[in-house]
């Protein structure tokens, strides 16, 4: 087997050989009684609760209302960080003015005003959507004014040369120059989008696979395994949705020079 098939298969092999290890360590350290299992079910009896839960409509349903929440919250995370990440990009005065406002307010847990919030408006859909926008706007927006201002200059001014203003630079210049950026903000907010959105569900108590987890460990150590399931299922939709836009990143930035060096080094590897 030549050096270039072994790293390739390696390459491969390795993560799924990892998720292997763990939850051997899982079964291990539960069926052996380091870890009492009326606390921690072994790995069988989760991953057995789970394939039972796969199967109702209530898993199903809980999964439906966490993404849209987090697809909701996105839409509005990504249209207004746009708009005020390129205007900020823009204005040095109007950056400078919001600096601190920005600084100050990204400090603030979203989980810190929970209660805040479900007071205002109550533990329902417009309260989710209302957190996963107040923490994935700031790393968003963070990344829209990195991103415009790491524009080349020249390319701006042949844009202005050309006439081409307004919504048309907007879309035609600005967003595909700038779109290494925006897809990365994209990653980190979509994480934070569906980790308030489980959050939300747990502590505020709206429908989603949060609630879920909560009502399991409220009924009991006898429901441990359908908890550590729900558990489960939040960690494979965030695998789902970070893998979902890396794959929206190539299949969009194929003719951005950082995805022409991925296949190529994928070329010399292979």
């Amino acid at each position: 087997m030549s050096t270039a098939t072994r790293n390739a298969w390696l390459k491969w092999v390795l993560p799924y050989l990892a998720v292997l290890i763990v939850l051997l360590l899982w079964q291990a350290v539960t069926a052996s009684g380091i870890v009492r299992a009326s606390a921690f079910p072994t790995m069988t009896d989760t991953v057995a609760q789970l394939g039972r839960e796969l199967v109702t409509p209530t898993l199903w349903s809980a999964v439906g209302l966490t993404l849209i929440a987090w697809l909701i919250g996105m839409i509005i995370t990504i249209a207004l960080g746009l708009v005020v990440g390129v205007l900020l990009a823009f204005s040095d005065f109007a950056a400078r003015s919001a600096a601190p406002v920005i600084e100050i307010v990204k400090a603030i847990p979203a989980i810190a005003i929970l209660p805040l919030v479900i007071l205002t408006i109550g533990s329902n859909l417009t309260m989710k959507v209302f957190l996963i926008c107040f923490a994935a706007f700031w790393p968003f927006v963070i990344q829209v004014i990195y991103g415009v201002r790491s524009m080349d200059p020249v390319v701006l001014d042949t844009s202005k040369a050309l006439g081409v203003r307004g919504v048309r630079r907007f879309f035609s210049v600005i967003v595909p120059t700038a779109s290494p950026y925006l897809v990365t903000g994209m990653r980190i907010a979509s994480a934070q989008a569906l980790i308030l959105a489980i959050i939300s569900e747990i502590v505020g108590g709206a429908d989603g696979v949060g609630r879920q987890i909560l009502l399991a460990e409220n009924n009991g150590s006898d429901s441990y395994p359908t908890m550590y399931a729900y558990i489960l299922v939040a960690g494979f939709l965030g695998l789902a949705l970070t893998g979902g836009f890396f794959l929206l990143e190539r299949r969009v930035m194929h003719w951005h020079e950082s995805q022409r060096n991925i296949r190529a080094n994928g070329a010399l590897t292979a």
